[in-house]
């Protein structure tokens, strides 16, 4: 009967330790799902940005070239 009770009582916490398992593995598996979806984002900002920069670049390129003709007029 002493056994039998402790039997019982190992396998409840084996069953509890597998059940806390499965459920981190499943935290896991949900935070590398946002991890992928993150870095994607990231990615697609960081591509967004470079974009961007390079629109800069060419509208200050514009803007000097203005700048350079106003003063051409203006006979500076």
């Amino acid at each position: 009967m002493f056994d039998e009770k402790i039997i019982n009582t190992m396998t409840d916490k084996v069953n509890e330790l597998i059940e806390k398992y499965n459920e981190v593995c499943e935290a896991n598996e949900n935070l590398r799902n946002e991890l992928v979806s993150v870095k994607a984002q990231n990615e697609a900002k960081s591509n967004q940005i470079m974009r961007l920069e390079e629109e800069l670049k060419s509208r200050n390129v514009e803007s000097e070239d203005i700048y350079k003709k106003i003063e051409a007029v203006l006979g500076r």
